[in-house]
């Protein structure tokens, strides 16, 4: 990643979390700046605390978590790398995506010709012209390994030196670029399907988009920050309502799924994990160190729990498949981590849980029932004998 994409990528994910934080600053009696730092973080706190009551719509239908508005999915995706756009890879691009390659106009208040605005480019986009570009310097490094083959062999011609030098300096540049040349579309051909998707009205692309949410996110961000609304749900009734995604009977279990991914999944988030789904390579999370933008993800974790306790899919213990994983994972460069998590007993779930009432905090509640829960990693590596012999 070169100097200039570090730099906006920095600017666009200032926030790791959803949250906003005022910096408290000492008033220094003989320096004046100091009082303007402190009358200016007195004013953003004040507005910090108007902005503290605007919460996230969340809507759940059909046992899925779904964010429609789209000042909302931006919102979540660039603080905290929370949520999937259901149209595209991971970040919700697909409404700009099409708004640029069919070329639609909209107003813009930094463009005063009314064509879009490509100033900020989809992750696809340039995913897709770094592939197209890495064929193409593929493609000139064996054009000039052939031809300094045959220079060896003493049966180059003139034209193929001018042509193996010309070669030379392009991979050189190529090397050097800093930036991703994103080409764009003049003039776009209408398909069928694209009439449905343009409004009648005004002109501009429907919005079909929309985030989901994964039932550990949805938690997290309300136990944890209290800026989402679902359905007006209570914390104790969202709780309720993600155990029984994986249980369809009444009563919570100690060792329940859902709590048993969340312990991992806040666990993380904790120690300043950027936690991803890592559905994609068979396991429950990917780690991330920034986020996906910045890196690719370096671990890939496995949720486990006892054999007495384990309630879901006992194939999960296969270790045919574990293996099988640990070699998938090794193929991608990444590191393949089992969490084990030890659950209380139901008696001191229960415990808890049923003293709760009109008088106790929920928020206290979960926060002591949740630290009963003792969490340990294990890297799983797999033995080489022939790179670890003497």
């Amino acid at each position: 990643m070169g100097k200039k994409n570090s730099r906006l990528l920095n600017r666009i994910y200032q926030k790791p979390l959803p949250i906003d934080v005022a910096v408290h600053c000492a008033v220094v009696l003989t320096n004046p700046i100091s009082w303007l730092r402190y009358v200016w973080n007195l004013l953003h706190v004040n507005y910090l605390s108007k902005v503290a009551t605007y919460k996230i719509n969340v809507i759940y239908e059909n046992g899925i978590f779904k964010v429609v508005d789209s000042d909302s999915m931006v919102k979540l995706w660039r603080e905290g790398f929370f949520g999937k756009g259901v149209l595209s890879r991971s970040e919700p691009t697909w409404h700009a995506r099409t708004v640029t390659r069919l070329n639609v106009v909209v107003a813009n208040d930094d463009d005063d010709d009314g064509k879009p605005s490509n100033g900020n480019v989809a992750m696809e986009d340039i995913t897709k012209s770094r592939r197209h570009e890495r064929i193409e310097f593929k493609r000139q490094r064996q054009r000039l390994q052939d031809l300094q083959l045959k220079q060896r062999k003493g049966s180059i011609s003139n034209d193929e030196v001018v042509e193996m030098a010309k070669l030379d300096e392009q991979l050189v540049e190529f090397r050097k670029k800093d930036y991703i040349n994103v080409e764009e579309e003049t003039e776009v051909e209408l398909r069928k399907e694209d009439a449905d998707i343009i409004g009648n009205e005004n002109g501009l692309v429907i919005q079909l988009e929309y985030m989901q949410l994964q039932a550990v996110e949805v938690f997290f961000l309300q136990f944890a920050f209290n800026n989402i609304n679902i359905n007006n749900l209570t914390l104790r009734q969202l709780f309720m309502q993600c155990c029984q995604l994986h249980c369809s009977t009444p009563t919570i279990f100690a060792n329940n799924r859902f709590i048993i991914n969340y312990i991992v999944y806040h666990y993380f988030r904790s120690k300043g994990w950027c936690v991803r789904s890592g559905i994609k390579f068979g396991t429950d999370y990917l780690l991330y160190k920034r986020g996906p933008p910045f890196s690719h993800a370096e671990f890939c974790v496995s949720v486990m729990q006892d054999e007495d306790d384990y309630t879901a899919d006992v194939s999960a213990y296969d270790w045919l498949q574990i293996c099988a994983k640990a070699r998938v994972i090794g193929s991608v460069k990444k590191n393949f981590v089992q969490v084990y998590v030890e659950a209380p007993s139901q008696i001191e779930f229960d415990e808890i849980w049923t003293s709760s009432g009109d008088e106790v905090d929920e928020g206290l509640m979960f926060k002591q029932l949740l630290s009963k829960y003792r969490v340990s990693e294990v890297l799983y590596k797999r033995w080489n004998p022939s790179r670890t012999r003497d």
